[in-house]
Formats: C-alpha cells, sequence, structure tokens
C-alpha cells in the first residue's frame, strides 16, 4: 500500500486530480497527476480495514435483529472518485464520506429502522459521539432515490453505511444499469428530463407498494415510457453507439 501521508496531502492531490479534469491555464502537468493519484491510491487502500471492520458490525446488528441479509462493501473506484471531486467543486477528499462503503438490503422500512437504530446506538458505544444520518426516506433526492445514509467511523476513518428496502435497491439498481446502459449518468442528473420525470414517479409507485409487496400495473406503462424515450434521444443512441464500438 503506498503511503498516502498528512490529510492535508490528501486534499491537496484532490485539488490536482480535480483540476487535471479541466480545459484552462495552470492545469497540473502530468507528473503532478501521477503523483497525485498515487497518493489518492494510497489513501483510498487505507479504507479497506476499516470498510472490513464496518461491514463485520453491520453483519452483527443484522444478526442480532434477526435478519439473515449479508451486507455487501466496495471501495470507491479512482474513476468515480474523480469524477465526483469534478462534479462537487466544494468537496475536499479528505472528507469524503463514501471511499468506503457498505450496504444492506432488508425486506421492509420498518425493519430498515430497527437496524439503524441498532447500528447508531453500537457506533455511540464505540466512538462516543453520534452517527451523522441523511434520511432520504423521509426527503426522498429530487431524483426520486429513497435509502438511509449512516456516516460513521472505524479507524479514523469515514465509511457510508447504505440501509435500503427491496424495492429502494431496486429502483437504485435500475437506474444504475440505465446508465451503465446508455453511457448517460441518469445517476446523477444527467439525460432528458422526460425519464427523470419518468423514474420519480416510478419511485413513487415502489414506495406505494412497498407495504403490500404489490407492483402496480402503471409500473409497466413508466418502464414502457422510459425505453421510449431512451431509444428516441439522439443523445443517447449516439453514447450508447460509442459504448458499442469501444469509442
Amino acid at each position: 500500500m503506498t503511503p498516502f501521508g498528512s490529510l492535508d496531502n490528501v486534499s491537496r492531490a484532490g485539488e490536482i486530480l480535480r483540476r487535471a479534469q479541466l480545459t484552462q491555464e495552470h492545469t497540473p502537468d502530468q507528473g503532478q497527476v501521477r503523483r497525485a493519484r498515487a497518493v489518492v491510491e494510497g489513501y483510498r487502500s487505507a479504507h479497506a480495514a476499516p470498510l472490513q471492520a464496518a461491514n463485520m458490525g453491520l453483519r452483527s446488528c443484522l444478526a442480532t435483529e434477526g435478519f439473515e441479509t449479508r451486507p455487501s462493501q466496495r471501495l470507491k473506484r479512482m474513476p468515480a472518485i474523480e469524477a465526483k471531486l469534478q462534479r462537487l467543486t466544494w468537496l475536499d477528499l479528505s472528507i469524503m464520506q463514501d471511499i468506503g462503503g457498505c450496504r444492506a438490503v432488508l425486506a421492509t422500512q420498518e425493519q430498515v429502522y430497527q437496524v439503524e437504530k441498532r447500528f447508531r446506538r453500537n457506533s455511540y458505544r464505540r466512538n462516543g459521539q453520534h452517527d451523522t444520518i441523511r434520511n432520504y426516506v423521509d426527503e426522498p433526492r429530487s431524483s426520486g432515490y429513497r435509502a438511509i445514509h449512516i456516516h460513521t467511523e472505524y479507524h479514523d476513518r469515514r465509511i457510508e453505511v447504505q440501509l435500503r428496502t427491496r424495492d429502494q435497491d431496486l429502483w437504485a439498481k435500475f437506474v444504475e444499469g440505465l446508465t451503465s446502459t446508455t453511457g448517460v449518468d441518469f445517476k446523477n442528473g444527467a439525460g432528458p428530463n422526460e425519464i427523470h420525470t419518468q423514474l420519480r414517479e416510478m419511485a413513487v409507485m415502489l414506495s406505494s407498494a412497498e407495504s403490500y409487496h404489490l407492483y402496480p400495473d402503471d409500473i409497466v406503462d413508466v418502464l414502457t415510457k422510459l425505453v421510449t424515450i431512451a431509444v428516441a434521444d439522439p443523445t443517447i443512441r449516439s453514447r450508447y453507439r460509442m459504448i458499442r464500438e469501444g469509442t
């Protein structure tokens, strides 16, 4: 693992990578970018052991509450880190919350809140401070995204824990798949407004159906509209063709 030095080094390296993506004067040279990436790779790698500890902590909470769900985990990839730095120009890399992240998917919202409560209680015992909670269930993102995000710390590293219901996970994976297939970053707001309108409508439908584990017939209409818009949009067709051709 490449040592990253201090958090100040991490902040500077993140800023270099952000500036490297801009087409203006005083952009970093290749040597600076290479050294910055080495620092960021080292910092990213330093989240591996804390992430594993967070995953085990989440797994313990799930087991104690009687749920057999196995959480997943991932380290944020370098292209995703650089893209986030470019997208959020105010963000200091040293305080990025989701370089290490783990997730549990549960059957109902009630189960999500059970696990959240236990995890937060355990975190307070461990860290002596309260975790930060982002409740995207009570206040969904403008995209329609719903979940509970817990920002916690393990071994002095920031880790994000996501708790979703199956329906919320279905919606999120659908959007990720749409992004992957078309090459248009719908996940972060790119693409035609018509598609985002349909995605928000789909999120509302899934949320209302969740208590009954049923999907209204209107979901089919929403999916049909999404496909129709995506196929008709020239920008999406162009991006999809580029992906298929590897250009």
